[in-house]
């Protein structure tokens, strides 16, 4: 990029610097013929000639005289006009020639950045969410958490977060193959944003394992019915069926500050509490894991 502005400056010089010639060489020309046409040229000229040619007609003899002499001047001053006519044409050229070196540069220059933006956009946006399901991944779902809570601190509330774990995958990648149970997952990645709260994020933290987290959560009953209505969503009659086999989910809940006075502290709670309701059997929900 560098080069091509380089390569249009030095061409705009190239351009400038010829009309400067050019014009140069046509005062030059215009000086030159003045200076012949000055009093004191034209009389010595007048003189010598009439020395010259005593035996001829004085009259006719200045007359071809004058007119030979105004006749080369017309012709420098023509040939001076041609050469600078040139000269501009090519000045021109050079500068058409910048100009379109410069657009075509600066045109490609943001190209680049605009290619560049919508790639640091597609590696921030793969550093923080899932490129299956495009939820959040739990780098992302770490650091919403701390603002959550840090703001649930100042206000003195509390903050719920639900772990889910999905069981059943491995059925479904073993009957139907690893990307029929991924498309799976997505879906119910979708039903289960659909059946969140405005102002809940819900997250992929693996593969078959989410989470969501709600501010200002009021307690363990309505905790309760958030978790019961995201195993409903997996086997809504109304909706087209997950599999052919069972999909079960294991919840586990944790509070901030009940549980812990951090996220990580309230992810661990979590957690714990989701293993526990995974050895309790499938569609268990278990609160408070770490606390009892």
């Amino acid at each position: 990029m560098i080069a091509a502005f380089l390569a249009s400056a030095a061409i705009l010089g190239i351009a400038a610097w010829f009309v400067i010639s050019g014009a140069r060489a046509y005062i030059a020309v215009e000086q030159r013929i003045g200076e012949r046409l000055q009093t004191d040229a034209v009389l010595s000229r007048l003189s010598s000639t009439i020395d010259a040619t005593q035996r001829d007609d004085p009259r006719e003899t200045l007359t071809k005289d004058i007119r030979g002499w105004l006749a080369q001047a017309a012709a420098e001053r023509d040939d001076a006009h041609r050469k600078l006519e040139v000269v501009e044409r090519a000045a021109a050229l050079l500068g058409a020639l910048a100009i379109g070196v410069y657009c075509f540069t600066y045109s490609a220059l943001l190209r680049a950045l605009r290619e560049r933006k919508r790639l640091a956009q597609r590696l921030q946006t793969e550093l923080n969410h899932d490129p299956s399901t495009g939820l959040p991944n739990r780098r992302f779902f770490g650091e919403w958490l701390s603002f959550a809570i840090a703001h649930a601190r100042r206000e003195s509330v509390h903050v719920g977060v639900l772990f889910i774990d999905i069981s059943g995958c491995a059925a479904v990648a073993e009957l139907h193959g690893g990307p029929a149970a991924e498309t799976m997952l997505v879906e119910i990645a979708r039903r289960f944003r659909a059946a969140s709260r405005e102002g809940d994020v819900v997250a992929r933290l693996c593969a078959t394992e989410f989470a969501l987290a709600t501010p200002n959560a009021r307690g363990t009953r309505e905790l309760a019915q958030l978790a019961q209505r995201l195993r409903d969503v997996l086997n809504d009659p109304v909706q087209v069926p997950l599999a052919d086999t069972p999909i079960g989910t294991s919840i586990g809940i944790a509070f901030f500050p009940e549980d812990a006075d951090d996220s990580a502290g309230v992810m661990a709670a979590a957690n714990a509490a989701m293993y526990a309701a995974r050895r309790a059997g499938r569609d268990h929900v278990a609160f408070n894991a770490l606390a009892a």
